[in-house]
């Protein structure tokens, strides 16, 4: 008897199938980066995509990490509700660009990418 271990979606005999379910999510989390990204730019929130999703290491266990870059300050963690909206149950973070600690600038300004440059 062979036992497996890990994630029940990986536990798959066909590794093909495994792939395609990655593609798939990976493809739902774009979709719905660009709703979140839409209805914050309705709002003159200007937000860019970094984390897995920017850099491909996207796997199926990812969150969606927004950079918040410019926002109106009324609307500073009011924009957590309208990502929250358009995402539905995929999990996130936003991180506001004025709040990130210096010495983590550079990596998540470098990740950073327009959603309309992902997959």
């Amino acid at each position: 008897m062979r036992f497996l271990t890990g994630a029940p979606e990986l536990l798959t005999p066909n590794p093909k199938a495994s792939l395609k379910m990655l593609a798939r999510r990976r493809a739902a989390a774009i979709a719905a980066a660009k709703r979140a990204v839409c209805e914050l730019e309705k709002k003159a929130v200007k937000a860019l995509v970094t984390g897995s999703l920017a850099d491909d290491t996207f796997d199926l266990h990812s969150d969606i990490d927004f950079l918040v870059v410019e926002y109106p300050r009324e609307m500073k963690y009011a924009l957590e509700g309208i990502v929250e909206d358009a995402l539905g149950d995929i999990p996130f973070d936003v991180i506001y660009l004025d709040e990130v600690a210096p010495r983590k600038l550079r990596s998540f300004t470098e990740k950073a990418r327009r959603v309309e440059e992902l997959g």
